[in-house]
């Protein structure tokens, strides 16, 4: 079941504060100070799924190094065995085989699990600019705002 598209607020801006009205009709008066800390909540929602995809890239990564060091045993396997050096070092390669296909799996689980808190991360910052994009605009757009804030919000 997909959840309900993100509603735009609507907001004013006067000397007592950001007045915004939901689109349920609910109202509150926001702060500067608050306005600013719901554009850091967005970039924070936006930073962290930065900070997935970079650790999905990873765990990616792990699961090609796996597969290549499972196969340099392979390798090593063969010249053991050709070498007749001794069935105990084949068990112990063997072994590692079994362990760098279990930290593959684990990594390729773990990357299938960072992926979705990527994908609700940038969802969840999507949104928020979505619903509380007119809050930004009106600040940004109010004869109220000093210049610094008004470029804050403009550059957004």
């Amino acid at each position: 079941m997909q959840p309900n598209p993100p509603v735009p607020h609507t907001a004013t801006v006067d000397d007592k504060g950001v007045h915004v009205t939901t689109a349920a009709g609910k109202s509150r008066t926001y702060s500067g100070g608050e306005v600013i800390t719901l554009t850091q909540v967005i970039d924070l929602a936006e930073g962290a799924a930065t900070l997935c995809q970079s650790s999905s890239e990873k765990c990616l990564e792990l699961v090609d190094e796996s597969a290549q060091l499972a196969a340099d045993c392979d390798v090593l396997i063969a010249d053991i065995t050709e070498k007749e050096v001794g069935e105990g070092l084949i068990a112990k390669c063997v072994f590692l085989q079994e362990q760098l296909a279990l930290q593959a799996a684990a990594a390729k689980k773990l990357h299938d699990q960072i992926q979705g808190g990527e994908e609700a991360c940038r969802t969840a910052s999507a949104n928020a600019e979505v619903r509380h994009g007119q809050i930004f605009r009106a600040v940004a757009d109010s004869p109220l705002t000093r210049p610094a804030e008004r470029d804050f919000y403009n550059a957004r």
